[in-house]
């Protein structure tokens, strides 16, 4: 894992070293201007990768990848061919060079390993850096669409290149997100509760785990139909998501059961948390059928909190869920609608 970040911080920063000569010998003052932006945020792009290789080392983030070897090969092709395709320095270039090793580079730096790489940045930092580099890439596309007039090969492959972006992202969101809540999956969720709980024994920061169960929803899916199920999980799925912090990650981890981990967050405010997502759900009233039919779901809610001492060992995700879960069960046995006591979780002596 260390050498793909390795790898990382050194294609960006080829590209930017690429990009600040590009601009210097760009005949074309427009698209020097453009490429000399391309290249300040290839900066910021280095020191993405450098942030997460700190995290890296420090123990706090997961290895994402079953086979690091086979991606090590991958990203070292990407590699050459990203060197290939820089023109050499010391001589002028014309706006059509210079655009069309640009927008090569950008092509070989589309591949879908980058977006999960930045996904392992906290949940709202993530979302930043996927869309300063949609910004990275349309304005280099919004400069070759402006430099070559009509429907030329090289607009055409501008918009393929655009394309390409959007098609990587989507098919990322297919692999992280549950597609009918909006949520993360039980995937994802999974991949960063093994981050926050390496993070959290390190550290010794508390770490709360919230696992909740919609009350009786069997009894919807079999009254009104399984379209009315799914209205009453994205109804949940959004006051979940309204309750809870950008650091937060919410999931809907199976069938009517969602997740939420919570960093930084000790009992109490597990508690608090907790009791706002219960008040946000109680208050939801969701249309189903044709007849005037409303749902009004609860929820009940487990909760376990980890307060080890630094440089504990993390705690498994086995153990975080499975005490979570016991005390969702136990808000069920206690009558349902209800937030169960915090489960604490101490270093022993």
């Amino acid at each position: 894992m260390r050498s793909i970040l390795e790898l990382s911080i050194r294609m960006d920063n080829i590209a930017q070293r690429a990009y600040t000569a590009m601009s210097r010998a760009c005949t074309d003052t427009t698209v020097s201007e453009v490429l000399s932006q391309m290249a300040a945020e290839e900066g910021e792009h280095v020191a993405w990768w450098r942030e997460l290789l700190e995290a890296w080392d420090n123990g706090l983030l997961p290895d994402i990848y079953a086979d690091t070897g086979a991606i090590h090969e991958q990203m070292t092709e990407i590699l050459a061919s990203l060197q290939a395709s820089i023109p050499p320095d010391g001589r002028p270039l014309s706006a059509d060079e210079a655009l069309s090793a640009s927008v090569a580079i950008e092509f070989f730096m589309l591949d879908p390993v980058f977006g999960d790489l930045l996904d392992l940045a906290e949940p709202a930092i993530a979302r930043q850096r996927h869309d300063a580099y949609s910004h990275h890439i349309e304005r280099l596309i919004t400069a070759v669409e402006m430099h070559y007039e009509g429907s030329t090969l090289a607009g055409f492959l501008a918009r393929v290149l655009r394309r390409s972006w959007r098609e990587n992202r989507a098919l990322a969101q297919f692999a992280t997100r549950d597609m009918l809540t909006g949520l993360s999956n039980r995937r994802a969720f999974g991949q960063r509760l093994r981050q926050w709980a390496a993070w959290s024994a390190r550290y010794g920061r508390p770490l709360t785990v919230m696992l909740l169960d919609i009350d009786g929803f069997k009894s919807v899916n079999d009254t009104h139909g399984h379209a009315a199920g799914d209205l009453v999980l994205s109804a949940v799925a959004r006051a979940i998501e309204s309750t809870t912090r950008a650091s937060d990650v919410a999931a809907r981890y199976g069938g009517d059961e969602f997740a939420v981990l919570a960093p930084e967050t000790g009992p109490e405010d597990a508690r608090l948390l907790a009791n706002r997502v219960l008040a946000s759900v109680r208050d939801l009233e969701v249309a189903v059928g044709d007849h005037g039919g409303v749902v009004r779901p609860t929820v009940s809610i487990g909760l376990t909190v980890t307060m080890d001492r630094p440089d504990s060992d993390p705690r498994s995700t086995d153990e975080l869920l499975a005490s979570a879960d016991h005390g969702m069960y136990s808000a069920k046995q206690s009558g349902r609608d209800r937030v169960s006591d915090p489960i604490l979780l101490l270093t022993a002596g």
